[in-house]
């Protein structure tokens, strides 16, 4: 019925195909999907299937919406999924989402503009010395995890009690961080880019202590209810299609192009209400660099990388007993 509608010239409505709905995070790995979804795109209509995207900016609010049914997929760190997994969650993940094979800024550690400290080291030297000279993050996430690999790689010794404090609202944390109120954060992208450049301190930005340079970092995924998985398959084929679809033309359509449309849906989806004419100086290039990077295509997790991330959850007691990969992730959709 689609192709022939089309053929006749016929207006399909979003309304009339069949549907996914799929929570995306505030983080970079998010920006094809949303640009596959912007009106100006429509790439998921062209395949069949109408997209809901819902954003969460509190973790537990996705994850009561994962454990209830109310969402069909999921965009997702490795961790806090198999959190949900031990909580009885019946879930699969499907495939990678994104892993910056390009070395593109994901993660930051930073503090604020007010703040004397300069360096990783210096931070290391405050922690603990008050309740707020912490690290604050999404605990229990893999951020939590390429953290802790970052500072025992500099000989400190980890103690979550009086070290991290935990967050489930980015948009808090970035608004305590830029405003001096928390000393330091560690940041997915483009939270980290928004606390450094559009909420800078009189136009000093903020200070970022470590990129996680050099750093192996696990990729994001995708995850699906496995109900949905079961009855709903073909609609997460035309997903996938679709996906790939939209890798592809972010990887050859010149980058100015690009950026023209690009930019646009970037703010749209992660910064509701801001214009690009709002920007300060020097924060589009800025923002440019860091929401476009080069994405790579879906493709399967690899069991080292989800057995890392496995073990430290279980180390953490994050997770009551250990997921077997092949029970957590399925090889259904034919990613490379």
């Amino acid at each position: 019925m689609l192709l022939a509608s089309a053929a006749l010239g016929i207006p399909v409505r979003a309304d009339d195909l069949p549907k996914l709905t799929i929570s995306l995070p505030a983080e970079i790995e998010s920006f094809p999907i949303a640009f596959a979804n912007d009106d100006s795109q429509n790439i998921f209509k062209d395949h069949g299937l109408s997209v809901d995207l819902v954003g969460f900016s509190n973790l537990q609010d996705r994850n009561t919406a994962l454990l209830t049914g109310a969402i069909d997929g999921v965009m997702s760190d490795i961790s806090s999924l198999l959190i949900l997994m031990d909580h009885d969650a019946t879930l699969n993940m499907t495939s990678t989402a994104y892993d910056n094979t390009d070395g593109s800024r994901r993660y930051t550690i930073m503090t604020h503009a007010f703040s004397s400290i300069q360096t990783l080291d210096q931070l290391l030297s405050r922690l603990g010395n008050s309740s707020r000279d912490t690290i604050g993050m999404l605990r229990k996430t893999d951020i939590e995890y390429e953290t802790d690999r970052l500072l025992t790689s500099k000989g400190f010794k980890v103690s979550e009690a009086l070290d991290y404090t935990d967050f489930t609202d980015l948009v808090e944390l970035a608004t305590l961080v830029a405003a001096g109120s928390w000393l330091a954060a560690a940041l997915p992208e483009p939270i980290g880019a928004y606390v450094q450049y559009i909420t800078n301190a009189g136009g000093t930005p903020a200070v970022v202590l470590s990129e996680f340079e050099g750093q192996d970092l696990v990729p994001s995924v995708m995850a699906f209810q496995s109900q949905v998985i079961q009855q709903k398959a073909d609609r997460i084929d035309k997903f996938y299609a679709a996906y790939q679809q939209v890798i592809t033309t972010l990887q050859n359509t010149p980058r100015d192009q690009i950026v023209t449309v690009g930019l646009n849906a970037a703010l749209k989806f992660f910064f509701p209400g801001v214009q690009r004419q709002d920007l300060p100086p020097g924060a589009e290039e800025f923002l440019i660099k860091y929401l476009i990077p080069q994405f790579p295509a879906p493709r399967n997790l690899l069991p080292d990388e989800y057995q890392q991330v496995a073990d430290w959850a279980l180390s953490k007691k994050f997770v009551s007993a250990s997921i077997e990969y092949d029970k957590a992730y399925i090889h259904q959709f034919n990613q490379p």
